[in-house]
């Protein structure tokens, strides 16, 4: 496991942005990601409009936008949408819209797939319920979450800007949605910043067509 956010300790410290992108610039696709979109695949969908909430360096929406999907790519950092346009082939970049903007600002559009790795326990907790039931609002029928978020015995737990969920809540987050694939990490591991305890749950869910 690598943190995938800059997470800073101290409260007048903002995180290093930029050092953070040269640092996960030219990884591959994470996990969570290959195995959904493999899910996705065998389900026999190809292409719509896919969403990434905190596309960082832009890996993942590259791959989105080379299967074949419109992106709309959303992140609240100025670098990371200077890295992705830079990263972006001139052919995709009809596919592409990029907004710089937390993802609790934003009302999402009706959307085929939303992927968000390592970025919705960053959405502040007086704003998570409501972000996350106009989320599954815009979640077309037949379409798909590939997500994670943080449990409530990360050791980032603690922090009141941040959303952390026990199991029984993610459940009823995902009421209605044909789970396709939850997994859950509890243990220690290496992150940007430094080691830690990692309490994360992975989720591949769809919205029942009809």
């Amino acid at each position: 496991m690598t943190d995938e956010q800059p997470r800073t300790d101290g409260a007048d410290e903002a995180p290093d942005w930029a050092a953070y992108y040269r640092h996960t610039l030219g990884r591959e696709a994470r996990p969570l990601f290959a195995r959904g979109m493999g899910l996705v695949g065998a389900m026999g969908v190809e292409s719509g409009q896919a969403i990434e909430v905190g596309f960082g360096d832009g890996t993942e929406t590259l791959a989105l936008l080379a299967d074949g999907w419109q992106v709309l790519a959303i992140d609240p950092t100025l670098q990371a949408a200077e890295v992705l346009r830079s990263r972006v082939p001139p052919d995709l970049v009809a596919r592409l819209e990029v907004r710089t903007t937390a993802a609790q600002d934003l009302v999402l559009p009706p959307f085929d797939l939303l992927y968000a790795g390592y970025a919705l326990s960053f959405v502040a907790p007086a704003a998570f319920p409501g972000w996350w039931a106009g989320m599954r609002a815009a979640l077309r029928s037949g379409g798909y979450l590939v997500v994670n978020v943080f449990g409530d015995r990360d050791t980032w737990a603690d922090d009141p800007a941040m959303t952390f969920v026990d199991r029984a809540t993610l459940l009823t987050m995902l009421d209605g949605l044909e789970i396709l694939d939850l997994a859950e990490e509890d243990a220690d591991g290496p992150a940007f910043s430094g080691p830690k305890h990692w309490h994360v749950f992975d989720v591949v869910a769809r919205r029942p067509a009809g």
